[in-house]
């Protein structure tokens, strides 16, 4: 992991790739208690954390809104990124878009790749998307999100990032012990739940970087 020299900063820039989960919907006073912003905290001056969260996006190029369909996919692109946090999967898990695992884990790689060839030569981290829960006596997920096809992305991505060696965050397992951090609506962590999320990103940050110095 090196330092970006592209604008003379020095800084490390850090690309937030992912849906409304990164974005901070339905995080209090979003912008200051958003997941990258907290991230942003923990890191510290030596880091630039950019937020490109667009809400309702998935991995797969065939469902209703692909990430690559959107502005921030191109913007995450020219903002010169030295690390990538690539967390996806929530909207691919609608029952309209899941069509199993096979075609998720080809347009995750492809996503994987794009960045890879970046001529910023980023250090890309997949993030499992975090756990769902269920409201009260709701018997489902709001929104159509399916729990099953979350369990099986995970496998997928976890299984992609061994297989390109790519940094692993499991963010699934990390929030999985924690309803109370997602009691809006099940689905979007509050202000708790985007900062379980930066405490995993930021400790597994920094493992690496001293691993790296040693």
């Amino acid at each position: 992991m090196t330092a970006s020299t592209s604008t003379g900063t020095g800084l490390i820039r850090v690309a937030c790739v992912g849906d409304s989960i990164t974005h901070g919907t339905f995080v209090w006073r979003r912008r200051r208690n958003c997941y990258p912003t907290r991230l942003q905290a923990m890191l510290g001056e030596r880091f630039c954390v950019r937020n490109f969260g667009v809400n309702a996006r998935a991995v797969q190029q065939a469902a209703d809104f692909s990430y690559r369909s959107s502005a921030a996919f191109g913007q995450s692109g020219a903002f010169g990124p030295d690390i990538v946090l690539i967390m996806l999967g929530t909207n691919d898990s609608r029952r309209h878009n899941w069509k199993g695992a096979e075609p998720f884990s080809h347009d995750y790689r492809a996503l994987v790749a794009h960045y890879r060839s970046l001529a910023s030569s980023p250090r890309v981290w997949l993030l499992t998307p975090p756990a769902l829960f269920r409201l009260g006596r709701s018997a489902k997920v709001r929104y159509g999100m399916d729990d099953a096809a979350i369990r099986e992305m995970c496998c997928a991505i976890e299984s992609i990032g061994r297989e390109l060696g790519c940094g692993i965050i499991d963010v699934n397992r990390i929030t999985a012990g924690h309803p109370e951090a997602f009691r809006f609506d099940g689905v979007h962590p509050g202000s708790a739940g985007a900062t379980l999320i930066a405490q995993a990103v930021s400790e597994a940050l920094a493992s690496e970087m001293a691993d790296v110095t040693r």
